[in-house]
């Protein structure tokens, strides 16, 4: 008897699920009605890798049904995009994506002939925005070693003194240099030597420029912090 009592309960569960399954997977009540871009103004670009995902997102076609991992890993050559969260907004019938844009703090042309930036991260990108009134870099060597080199300097000098970059002179791994604008007139050169100690240096460098002696001073040699040299 309690067999046949607990049977309405779970034939109408059945039900609901199966009610359940097809509002998700095939009613129009729940369908791709829009997708909405936030972060970004590049959205033809954006739209552009959305129309590579396989298979191909349609409006109109169950939210469910949209693998919004797949959407994600879309965006993953795009190198200019330092973070992507896709989703879907069930009650307004939409496609969510959020973008993040890497934020250069230096530009330079690669061997291509093509120009690229670096950010303050260290990484190395293409981007399809065209930045204006960034420091720019000339590698010399152009080897991978160089740019790592680089990147490792951007990753530790300090915002406050990144600010006045003007530009960046990678001569070989181990003579960094950087032109660094002191104020509306006057401008210094600065030579870190390897990517290293540099919280040492950074020091050093404000130490020296607060000097009386230095007031005119337009180069700081500090490839040996504990020997700086200026002029």
């Amino acid at each position: 008897m309690k067999r046949f009592r607990r049977a309405p309960g779970a034939i109408l569960s059945l039900l609901l699920l199966g009610l359940l399954i097809y509002l998700l997977g095939w009613s129009q009540l729940l369908s791709l009605k829009s997708i909405v871009i936030h972060g970004t103004a590049e959205r033809p670009r954006i739209q552009s890798t959305l129309d590579s995902v396989i298979p191909h997102i349609a409006l109109g076609e169950p939210l469910a049904r949209i693998d919004v991992k797949s959407v994600s890993r879309a965006f993953e050559n795009e190198q200019w995009i330092s973070r992507v969260d896709v989703g879907r907004s069930w009650i307004h019938g939409a496609l969510t994506i959020y973008v993040e844009e890497r934020k250069p703090v230096a530009a330079y042309v690669n061997e291509q002939g093509l120009l690229n930036y670096f950010d303050a991260s260290g990484n190395d990108f293409s981007s399809p925005i065209t930045y204006s009134h960034l420091p720019t870099i000339t590698i010399q060597s152009g080897d991978p070693q160089s740019k790592r080199a680089l990147s490792r300097l951007l990753v530790l000098l300090p915002q406050d003194l990144l600010a006045h970059v003007q530009s960046f002179h990678v001569v070989r791994v181990d003579d960094l240099q950087t032109e660094i604008s002191i104020s509306q007139k006057r401008t210094a050169l600065i030579k870190w030597g390897a990517p290293t100690d540099i919280s040492l240096k950074v020091a050093i460098y404000h130490k020296l420029l607060a000097l009386k002696e230095n007031a005119q001073a337009n180069l700081f040699d500090l490839s040996n912090p504990l020997s700086p040299v200026t002029h």
